[in-house]
């Protein structure tokens, strides 16, 4: 018995979304004639702070419905897949797009398995919505994301030496860490030692002083040393904290810069691809034909999945746009497409 008509044109999308699905392992963009441009995008491995998770690198895909000319990479993949002729092939993948355009008048959404779902926004333009899983990627088969949280670290700021002030040991001491129960400590050594100095005291007064007058107020000068500066002089905390500051200033060597942040260029960017999937010599070949056209940004590129000519570096697609369509307006380079860079 035939399968009806309706259903015989549902399994020919299915096949559609599959053959994009597959070509997209190898190339970077697969255009369905009459439809648009399905170009894939790599995402990076990233850190998701609000969630505590490391995410794995993933490739997710993008649309642009103004590719639409027929670079026969999906043809030939139909001609090898059912063993039709090129006419044959061309004419069952516009009898598919023209199943998409119908089920999205009628339904306003159409889904393409694996890849994403194709809508019309308010301006009635397709728009095109990816799966959050991404596209089949063999190189990042088997990668999960794993949890990994921040740790919570409690920077205490080390006292510095240089802000530790020696404190000279009295006779009392009146311990009031506890405020209930303050604790009044006599040091016998400080007592001793104020004891000594008193008698050492006496005796330099008694030997100085009863001779005569020459030594005059020199004499008096001279006691201000050695035990008694040391015992009785409060000074010389302060001179000892001073000290201190400057030996640890002084412990810095001089000279040292701050380190300046290098000026990073920017590696995101827009192009327009004007070949793909061409060898070395045939790219810079182009490259020399495109700069003598007038188009001096010309360069070529080894991506991650094949060599490329690109021209121009733009700041957003819409400018990279805007670019290739005066392209194409002006120059015999007809066959031209817009690609992300370094995202």
């Amino acid at each position: 018995m035939p399968l009806p008509n309706n259903l015989f044109n549902f399994a020919n999308v299915i096949k559609l979304d599959r053959h994009i699905e597959i070509l997209l392992l190898e190339n970077d963009c697969v255009i369905v004639p009459g439809l648009g441009g399905f170009v894939a995008h790599r995402i990076p491995a990233r850190y998701d702070e609000q969630d505590g998770l490391f995410l794995p690198p993933y490739r997710t895909l993008g649309f642009n419905a103004q590719l639409r000319m027929n670079d026969s990479l999906l043809v030939q993949s139909y001609v090898d897949a059912y063993d039709l002729s090129y006419p044959e092939a061309l004419q069952q993948i516009e009898n598919e797009v023209e199943e998409i355009y119908q089920a999205l008048g009628e339904e306003g959404v159409f889904e393409l398995n694996d890849l994403g779902s194709l809508s019309r926004n308010s301006d009635g333009n397709l728009a095109f919505e990816p799966f959050e899983s991404g596209i089949l990627t063999p190189l990042y088969y088997g990668l999960s994301s794993y949890e990994f949280p921040k740790l919570i670290s409690n920077n205490q700021s080390a006292t510095s030496i240089a802000d530790i002030k020696p404190q000279k040991q009295g006779v009392v001491f009146v311990d009031d860490t506890d405020a209930t129960n303050k604790r009044l400590s006599i040091s016998m050594r400080a007592v001793r030692n104020v004891a000594a100095a008193a008698v050492f005291l006496t005796a330099v007064f008694l030997v100085a002083f009863p001779g005569s007058n020459r030594n005059g107020i020199a004499d008096k000068q001279q006691i201000k040393s050695g035990v008694l500066y040391n015992i009785f002089d409060s000074d010389d905390t302060s001179n000892t904290y001073k000290q201190l500051e400057t030996l640890t200033s002084n412990s810095h060597p001089m000279g040292i810069k701050r380190q300046q942040e290098a000026t990073t260029v920017a590696s995101h960017y827009w192009a327009i691809v004007m070949a793909s999937h061409i060898t070395d010599s045939n790219a810079r070949a182009f490259v020399a034909k495109l700069k003598k056209s007038g188009l001096t940004d010309a360069r070529v590129y080894d991506g991650p999945e094949s060599i490329k000519v690109l021209y121009g570096y733009f700041s957003s697609p819409k400018e990279a746009t805007e670019r290739m369509k005066v392209i194409n307006k002006t120059t015999e380079f007809k066959e031209a497409w817009v690609i992300e860079i370094g995202k």
